[in-house]
């Protein structure tokens, strides 16, 4: 927040804030739906009005288009009639003395609303004879189909001497569409047709005015209703501002009687988090807030103790904890300070307890020139109990490898010890061997502990070192198995405890011996002290966040020439 603070907000203007926002929030929903809710019928009401006027119109228009329909019937029938008669006196005459006489003329084409017309033309061909057109006289009216379909297609019904009527679509110089009502109808004896066509929208005009009046009463009665709405909203807001008031007023005057008991928690508890855990708050409402007073002088009370109590256990716990560094340290000079330099074997080892003291140890001992003995153990359980059998185990075991020739000797006579000097239950798994770096062998004994694993040179299997035999401390009388091996020039033997192949990750996966193995297969051409440290830093991968719930040794060793041995630097 750019290292500024949020501006805080009293419990008072909160309390004062929820009910406001609580009060405003459901008189406003309760305004709102009513207004909507007028709002709706009101225009429901303008609706239908406008929906009973329409439907009115659609009605009356119909009508009066049904009516002008009969109409333009009526007038072609008359024509055709009166042009019946007249062609039925004069039965000489040739068209061309109908149109030389022009009394016919006047017969067949007759006005039809305000722009409509009859006309008469031939059966059968379509000719027309008489049309208020005189471009149109004589003229085939087939030549008008394509431009004309809808009309062509009521026309063309007519020619075999139907009495016919129908509805087209007319459009105008501007573009626009008008509905037209055309009705043809024979003259009696003769082989003309007359036909009496306009725009039957011209009967309907009537009914526009009739709208127009609709729509001004609709917009008054939406006025009057609007006007009411206004006068209506005015009386809410008035209304909402006093209760606002009277809501505000009560509203201040219930939190203060919350927010002052509150006001003394907070400031006792200000007082008491300062460091004045003889402070006292004094609330008296008989409810629970007096509890949580009284919880809060208890609690400065028990705190004064506890303060007291924890200054005595933190002294005693930094005392314990210096203890264990010292303890740490012991343990750690247990350990070899260095690798030992062994003619034709490079060798290196490795530790870390899994807390301040562990239960791991390795050791190089030296047994005559050319013989070293090599020990890994793990002792059961952590800690400091770990810690001590750790030493006792490693003074016993170191004491008899070196006055024993052999490895089983060795091992059993200290076993005989640890059983003795044991009485906590606790027991040891160990590794042992001799190595001759002259003879290049290694003499193994294995007491309930993880098999080493051999690399031999050029072979990409992997042996394990078995040998039978139980863990030290269990009983006194143990039977263990002696194993020699051959070491050639560039084998690797890795020996090392449970703590690296049971590390676990955040799956609960164990590290296992295959990824063990894998890591020393990918990195056996380097120095043993390398192969170490990739095998430590691949199970803290590994591990990730996971804590180290056992401790970690390892030891490798590798045969070589002697002239090409590496030892690592001697400590300091």
């Amino acid at each position: 927040m750019n290292g500024k603070f949020a501006p805080k907000m009293s419990i008072r203007t909160k309390i004062l804030t929820l009910f406001l926002g609580l009060f405003i929030f459901s008189f406003g929903l309760v305004g709102y739906i009513a207004f909507t809710t007028i709002e709706d019928i009101g225009g429901c009401a303008v609706e239908n009005n406008i929906s009973l006027g329409e439907s009115a119109i659609t009605d009356s228009t119909d009508a009066l288009e049904n009516l002008g329909a009969q109409i333009i019937e009526r007038i072609a029938r008359n024509v055709a009639r009166e042009c019946g008669n007249f062609m039925k006196y004069h039965p000489n005459m040739t068209i061309e003395d109908f149109h030389a006489d022009g009394t016919l003329r006047d017969l067949a084409i007759q006005p039809v609303g305000e722009t409509g017309y009859t006309c008469i033309y031939e059966q059968q061909t379509g000719i027309m004879r008489f049309h208020p057109n005189p471009k149109l006289i004589d003229f085939r009216m087939a030549g008008l189909k394509e431009k004309l379909p809808a009309w062509w297609k009521i026309f063309a019904s007519s020619l075999a001497g139907s009495t016919i009527g129908g509805y087209y679509d007319w459009e105008e110089f501007d573009g626009s569409i008008r509905k037209k009502f055309m009705y043809m109808t024979p003259v009696k004896g003769t082989q003309y047709m007359v036909a009496a066509t306009t725009y039957i929208d011209e009967f309907s005009k009537p009914v526009e005015e009739t709208k127009k009046k609709i729509a001004a009463v609709t917009r008054q009665t939406e006025e009057r209703i609007h006007k009411r709405l206004q006068r209506m909203e005015k009386i809410f807001i008035g209304i909402f501002i006093i209760i606002l008031l009277a809501v505000f007023g009560l509203t201040f005057f219930l939190s203060r009687l919350i927010t002052n008991p509150i006001v003394a928690l907070k400031n006792g508890a200000a007082a008491i988090g300062g460091g004045s855990l003889d402070h006292r708050v004094a609330v008296k409402t008989g409810d629970e807030l007096q509890d949580l007073a009284g919880s809060l002088n208890k609690m400065a009370a028990d705190l004064k103790e506890y303060m007291e109590e924890l200054r005595v256990t933190t002294a005693e716990k930094e005392r314990m904890t210096k203890e264990l560094e010292i303890g740490k340290g012991i343990q750690q000079s247990f350990l070899p300070e260095s690798n030992p330099e062994i003619p034709g074997i490079e060798i290196a080892a490795f530790n870390i307890p899994a807390l301040e003291v562990g239960g791991d140890f390795y050791d190089f001992i030296p047994i005559t020139k050319d013989r070293w003995g090599l020990v890994i153990a793990d002792v059961s359980g952590k800690g400091v109990p770990a810690a001590l059998f750790m030493a006792i185990s490693r003074t016993l075991i170191r004491a008899h490898t070196t006055r024993n020739s052999t490895a089983v000797n060795a091992v059993t006579d200290a076993n005989r010890m640890i059983c003795e000097d044991s009485k906590s239950c606790m027991f040891v798994t160990l590794f042992y061997a001799i190595l001759d770096s002259k003879k290049k062998t290694l003499t193994y004994v294995n007491a309930g502990h993880n098999p080493p694993m051999l690399f031999r040179v050029g072979s990409v299997d992997i042996a394990l070192m078995k040998a039978k035999g139980i863990a030290l401390g269990v009983i006194e009388e143990v039977e263990l198995e002696e194993v020699e091996l051959e070491l050639k020039e560039d084998d690797i033997v890795v020996l090392y405890t449970d703590g690296v192949t049971e590390a676990i990750n955040e799956n609960q996966e164990s590290f296992g011996e295959e990824r063990l193995m894998k890591v020393i297969q990918e990195n056996r051409d380097l120095p043993m002290g390398n192969i170490i440290d990739s095998i430590r830093d691949e199970v803290i991968t590994f591990a990730g966040d996971q804590p180290q719930f056992d401790d970690i040794t390892l030891m490798a060793l590798k045969a070589k020439q002697e002239c090409c041995v590496e030892y690592p630097p001697k400590a300091d």
